[in-house]
């Protein structure tokens, strides 16, 4: 790469304010995707209950912030990233008029909406960048906004759309840079990539991957000082990263004495994949931990990111240009990582986590366009990049997303049921287990709200009965982990006015606070409850236990006045 300092890149020149004809194709472009992802995730939810838990779990999180008991910014949590739910907040506040945006995860899916519709914006700059056609660029947007994993993780309420805005962020910029060497543009790409950590932590590789681009592009072209040219670009770009995970990692010492809660905690991801491979084992679990699984979901998502990658190495080496690296240097090492965590089952290995292989054929297609009267072959290269991508590249991704060894996830197998309805008869209703996800919730919330109880009255580990909390319409009736009294109620809920313990079953996981605080709480109610109510999950598995708390234990009864 040590000749790249005589070829900079060319890209189209930049203007301070756009032209209001282009502005407004882009608002009406960003709107109407949204309004697209928006209304496929309305119709999986409220039309036939499909949905990621994990979307709603976020829902919840924010909600904890303003309805709880003790409303606090802290309540958010700090082992998930806190960007999904602090742009849920205010979105929250509508519940009031409608309810679903709380009741049904909706304002998960207006979060996942406008990032996905803001991503598709953000690969119409970069074709504006490149100065492709109109027609070319309308086709290289279609090809990314329009694929059938990005229309419905755009609708499903989850992370990944954040993420794929960041990173498409820091792509153009990283581009913009290699032609214009301006420090300008590494401060974009490195706050986009801060933003971007604080939507998903597999930004971390990205950031490692920009900064090794950057002083490696930096070196090659700097004729004088270029050690120090190099640190000071690659400071330039990781700073915002740096002080975003600094800050959220102090935050949440503060709060909870755990810097990275995501690793450490009993609730954190490793935990929960732990406890999957101890029930469930590797395959029940999604892990398919070997490179054929690891390669079909690769390829399902996208089948020409080979080709892809391939083709950006080769520009830049032939070129001596780098810009056709920018797309690889990031979305590689997430993709990476996602290979890595799926082959050591540090991660369940999902079909959604290769999803940014999508965007990196595009923008590496979307590089390959240069400037001149006459089309080059790398256009040509491109443009077909691009047409194939959705001649063979949909069908490929619909193909993958509906067998269930590589579509591993509650709204793939959902697709499935209702494209193939008899494969699943309903003498065998545990096939449909996504359909039936939260209905086990809701039932046990509205049991409790039909007992009109006074505020603190039901305590509770929101670790998994988050669902109980959205579909409640008295969410002041229970005592949650981040109230400030928790741990208080926790251990005496006797002195507490806590009526009710809801405990989820050990099998599901081992981190209830309620069954580690008493351990035999869901056998035989610990000596201070009875047994009321028990709810059957989606799989037909015994999900909650909800028992009556009668009093201390008998070692300490003695003198104690209460509702034996």
């Amino acid at each position: 790469m040590t000749a790249l300092q005589h070829r900079p890149e060319r890209v189209a020149p930049q203007v301070t304010v756009e032209a209001p004809r282009r502005r407004r194709s882009g608002t009406l472009l960003f709107s109407v995707l949204a309004m697209l992802y928006f209304a496929i995730g309305y119709l999986l939810v409220m039309r036939y209950n499909l949905f990621d838990p994990d979307a709603t779990s976020r829902v919840a999180n924010a909600d904890y912030v303003i309805s709880s008991r003790d409303p606090h910014l802290s309540a958010i949590g700090f082992v998930w990233n806190p960007l999904p739910s602090l742009v849920e907040l205010p979105v929250l506040q509508l519940a009031r008029w409608w309810p679903p945006l709380r009741t049904h995860g909706l304002a998960g899916v207006v979060q996942s909406a406008a990032f996905m519709a803001a991503a598709a914006l953000m690969v119409r700059r970069i074709a504006l960048d490149r100065a492709v056609g109109t027609g070319w660029r309308r086709l290289a947007v279609a090809c990314f906004a329009l694929q059938p994993m990005v229309l419905v993780y755009g609708g499903s309420g989850m992370s990944e759309a954040a993420e794929t805005f960041a990173i498409l962020w820091c792509v153009r910029h990283l581009m913009l840079w290699t032609g214009t060497r301006h420090p300008r543009e590494l401060a974009w790409a490195g706050m986009a990539l801060g933003i971007g950590y604080l939507s998903r932590y597999e930004v971390v590789p990205a950031a490692i991957g920009a900064a090794v681009f950057v002083s490696v592009v930096t070196i090659s072209g700097a004729q004088y000082s270029r050690t120090a040219s190099a640190l000071a670009n690659v400071a330039i770009v990781m700073f915002p990263i740096v002080i975003a995970s600094t800050l959220w990692a102090l935050s949440g010492w503060v709060v909870n004495q755990e810097l990275f809660a995501t690793l450490s905690s009993r609730y954190s991801n490793d935990s929960i994949v732990e406890a999957a491979l101890r029930r469930d084992g590797l395959a029940g679990s999604a892990g398919s931990g070997d490179w054929v699984s690891v390669a079909a979901r690769l390829f399902g998502m996208q089948p020409f990111v080979g080709i892809a990658a391939g083709a950006a190495i080769v520009q830049a080496t032939l070129t001596r240009r780098s810009a056709a690296l920018a797309p690889i240097v990031t979305f590689g090492p997430i993709l990476a990582f996602a290979a890595w965590g799926q082959l050591t089952s540090m991660t369940f290995g999902w079909f959604r986590y290769y999803l940014l292989a999508i965007p990196l054929v595009v923008c590496v297609a979307l590089t390959l366009w240069s400037g001149g009267d006459r089309p080059p072959k790398t256009r040509r290269f491109a443009a077909v990049l691009v047409s194939l991508s959705i001649v063979v590249g949909y069908p490929v991704t619909i193909m993958a997303s509906l067998n269930e060894r590589i579509g591993n996830q509650p709204l793939q197998f959902g697709f499935t049921s209702l494209l193939f309805p008899a494969r699943f008869t309903p003498e065998r209703p545990q096939n449909q287990w996504y359909r039936r996800l939260m209905v086990d919730d809701r039932v046990l919330a509205d049991y409790l709200d039909r007992q009109r109880l006074p505020a603190g009255s039901v305590l509770m580990d929101t670790f998994n009965t988050w669902g109980v909390w959205l579909t409640s319409a008295r969410p002041n009736q229970f005592v949650i982990t981040s109230d400030y009294d928790f741990k208080a109620a926790l251990n005496r809920p006797w002195e507490h006015d806590v009526q009710y313990l809801l405990v989820s079953s050990p099998a599901v996981g081992d981190a209830d606070a309620l069954n580690v605080r008493y351990p035999t709480l869901w056998d035989d109610g610990a000596g201070i409850s009875r047994l009321v109510y028990t709810v059957y999950g989606a799989r037909g598995e015994e999900r909650y236990r909800l028992y009556r708390l009668t009093g201390p234990p008998r070692s300490l009864r003695e003198g104690w006045v209460g509702p034996l």
